[in-house]
């Protein structure tokens, strides 16, 4: 006694669907060795990107040594804290490392740099 002829599996579409999984697995492998190259291709060009800033950085350093360009700003204290007008919610950049945050913070969450406030050092009598 078999399955009557309604409950019997369809082997052509059976087969239909096992060639569309293939197809779609295949499409997936695909897209991920493509997606893997593209990551690759990107962090070179992040390399590329840095290299060259910092030849460009030199090459500035050379030509205000030269008197071609003015001279370069001095660098900032890196343990100098630094200062806003008032504490905030709104989102401000740390002026060190560029991550944004709420204003209304002691320190920067990414590279720790003191945050001061004017509005506060008036009420403590400081300037």
């Amino acid at each position: 006694m078999g399955f009557p002829w309604y409950l019997k599996p369809d082997i052509l579409l059976h087969a239909e669907m096992l060639d569309q999984q293939d197809c779609l697995t295949q499409e997936a492998q695909n897209s991920y060795y493509r997606d893997q190259a593209q990551d690759k291709q990107i962090a070179a060009l992040t390399k590329r990107v840095s290299e060259l800033e910092q030849q460009l950085f030199a090459l500035e350093a050379l030509l205000s040594e030269k008197g071609i360009l003015p001279p370069l700003p001095p660098e900032p204290d890196k343990d100098a804290p630094v200062l806003f007008a008032k504490r905030t919610e709104e989102l401000v950049c740390c002026p060190r490392c560029g991550r944004k945050q709420t204003g209304n913070r002691d320190n920067c969450y990414n590279c720790g740099v003191a945050f001061t406030y004017e509005s506060e050092n008036e009420l403590h009598g400081q300037k």
